[in-house]
Parts: structure tokens; sequence; C-alpha cells
């Protein structure tokens, strides 16, 4: 029985932590309520399971030279973790050490230093989702900790996990170094970060940021919702893209609010959907902190990012720049790299099924810009 079982006194002897470091993380085993309440708010229902594309998806990296840092995709499905995870990462690998310029060897980290940086982010990612002050760590345990009865369906992960709770930034960092090898090499990683930052966020509270309670965080044909990849993201898993909050008169006197993103994010969005007038993008999530964007299209998610941090406040920067572009689905075999130029304005034909669908993302932010995807061939 491994209930309120505190490993507190555990010594770890770590390089970045030159002292002995005392680590305080409770642990917990998950209960049958709480297994219910996780699948309720994953799938609207407790009988419903991960998909096997899910089971087997892990944050296991490219061993092609120039995409050493690309994290790989095996099936559809879990693309919006994958890229919000992506996207960290590379915050990390580009961005980490303050040098706001850098050249394409930062894409080509040692195995130790991208294992390093997926540390971080998936640390990043939890934090914030714990309100900069908490974040639980869900782990296998190899073995059942309650029997699933009534109505639950088991599906041989949830059951199984201790749930590990950190008060402190640094031992979060510490425990997910000793641990981080459950998620890169699996082989369930993405289930148990996505339910790692549900519970860091807290059931209840993404509950109360969805705009409608019964909305769920996995749709149909097991792909990741908006507010999934908000809560990745920004930390909350609202359920829209533009800014703050719009509240719409729905008549009778009754007010219908819709919630969008508080603040400027560190990494961004941008959407076909605002290409197609279906959506519009806020600047928090088009201009963020980091020039590292998720795409989406045609409901999947990759991620395309600039590798000069000036892109984002020198408007000299921006009129002419190269981005990155990388998915993990796609069995890519080479960099891609675009050169936007936005001192040229392209005659872009609303109707043309010719043009890429990343070309139509990128102009919701650079309208207009000639894009040069020097002599790869365009995805269509």
């Amino acid at each position: 029985d491994v209930e309120d079982e505190e490993t507190i006194g555990e010594v770890n002897k770590n390089p970045d932590l030159s002292t002995l470091y005392m680590l305080q993380v409770v642990s917990k085993a998950i209960d049958i309520s709480l297994a219910k309440e996780l699948k309720n708010l994953l799938f609207g229902s407790s009988l419903c399971c991960f998909s096997e594309e899910w089971k087997i998806q892990s944050f296991t990296f490219k061993n092609i030279p120039q995409l050493k840092y690309g994290i790989v995709q095996k099936k559809g499905g879990p693309c919006g973790v994958l890229a919000a995870v992506q996207a960290c990462v590379l915050q990390q690998l580009i961005f980490a050490d303050g040098n706001r310029n850098k050249d394409t060897r930062c894409l080509q980290p040692s195995e130790v230093h991208r294992t390093k940086c997926l540390t971080m982010a998936i640390a990043d990612i939890l934090w914030r989702a714990g309100g900069n002050e908490k974040a639980i760590v869900a782990l296998p345990s190899g073995r059942q900790q309650f029997t699933p009865i009534g109505k639950y369906k088991a599906d041989g992960i949830l059951e199984t996990l201790i749930l590990h709770s950190a008060t402190r930034y640094e031992d979060l960092i510490v425990f997910l170094q000793q641990n981080i090898h459950q998620f890169e090499i699996g082989p369930c990683g993405c289930i148990l970060l996505t339910v790692s930052v549900i519970l860091s966020r807290s059931i209840n509270l993404v509950r109360n940021d969805f705009d409608v309670l019964t909305n769920r965080l996995i749709g149909s044909h097991g792909y990741c919702t908006q507010e999934l990849v908000n809560l990745l993201l920004t930390g909350k898993a609202v359920s829209n893209v533009f800014n703050n909050v719009i509240e719409l008169d729905s008549g009778n006197g009754n007010i219908t609010i819709l919630k969008g993103i508080t603040s400027r994010s560190d990494i961004g969005l941008l959407s076909l959907f605002e290409h197609y007038d279906v959506c519009q993008v806020g600047c928090y999530l088009k201009t963020p902190k980091y020039p590292i964007w998720l795409v989406c299209s045609e409901s999947h998610f990759s991620v395309l990012f600039c590798l000069e941090k000036d892109l984002l406040g020198d408007w000299k920067t921006e009129r002419r720049f190269d981005l990155y572009y990388y998915d993990g689905l796609a069995n890519q075999e080479e960099e891609i790299r675009l050169t936007v130029d936005t001192t040229q304005m392209c005659t872009e034909d609303k109707e043309n099924d010719l043009t890429p669908p990343l070309e139509h993302c990128i102009r919701t932010k650079w309208q207009g810009a000639v894009i040069d995807w020097n002599g790869t061939e365009p995805i269509l």
C-alpha cells in the first residue's frame, strides 16, 4: 500500500545540483474515482479507453543528423500533445541560454542534451499547469492499484499509476531527470504526460476552463482537442484561441461566456481555420514570447520555428527571415527551411487549391508574404 508514502530524504547526486539534494516528493496511488473522473474528462465516458495509437506513443527522437531535435510520431491521433512538447523542447534547445540569434548547430544536439531539453520542457508544461506552485507526475507502477468495477473499463495504464506531487520546481526537475526514460522511451509517455498535466491543473479547474462542461480533451478518432493543446501551451484548458473572454448575449438576458487565452504565450499557434475565416487567433498566440508556433492544419498539428529571438520584436528582422518546419508524422528525412519575404506581396488566389496549406497558415500572420521553399518539394 503506497497511500501517502513520503519519499522525503532520497539523496540524489545530480550533475546540475552539486550539493546533496533532499528530494521532497509525495507519492500516492490513483484510485477508481479519480480514474473515472480522468476518463470522463478525456473521453466523455469512463467506459472509453486510450487507442492503440496513444498507447504506443512516447517522446522518442529521430536519429537523422539534420533532424536530431525532432520527436517521432508513430501513428495519427496524439499529434497535438507531440507538437506542443516538440515546441517546448525547441524553446529549450534554441533559446534556453539567452542567446538571441543561433546558427543551425543548435538543431543537432547530443543525445544527452536533447534528453535534458525534454526534461526541462515537460517540467515547464507541468509547472505552468500547476499555477507555478505545484506539479503532479503520473508514472506506472507495473501493477493494478485498484480493482476495476462498475462503470469503468480498464486499459492497463490508468489503473497502475502512482501520482508524485512536487511543490518546489527544483524537486520537479530532479524527479523528472530520474524518470525521463518513462516519457522518452515509454511505451506510453504521451499518456503519462497528458494525465500529469491534467492533474497538475486539477480536474475541477480543467472542467471550469471549458466553455461547455461536457467538452473533452480527446475528440473523435483519438485527436487532441483545442482544449488539450491550450492546456499544454498555456496551462489552461480554454476552448478558444482568441484573446481574453468574449461575452455573447444569447437572448432572454442570458450571457454566454467564451474563454480565450489570457496572456502572451511562450509558444504560439497559427491555424488554417483562420485562413478559412472559421476562427480568429489572437495576438497572445500569434505573437508569442518565442518565435515557435504550432501549426494547426486539417486536424493535424506540426511545428514552425525561427532561430532568431528578435523576430517578434524587431520589424527589421521581420522583413526577410527563415522559418524551419517539422512534422513528426510525415517521415521527414531532411530539414525544411522556408524563407519568408514580407517586403514583397504575393498575389494569392483564395480559390487556388495548389497553394500549400502551410503557406496559408504563415500568411495569417505575415499577410501576403512571399514564401520560398528553398528547393524542397512544397507540402500540399
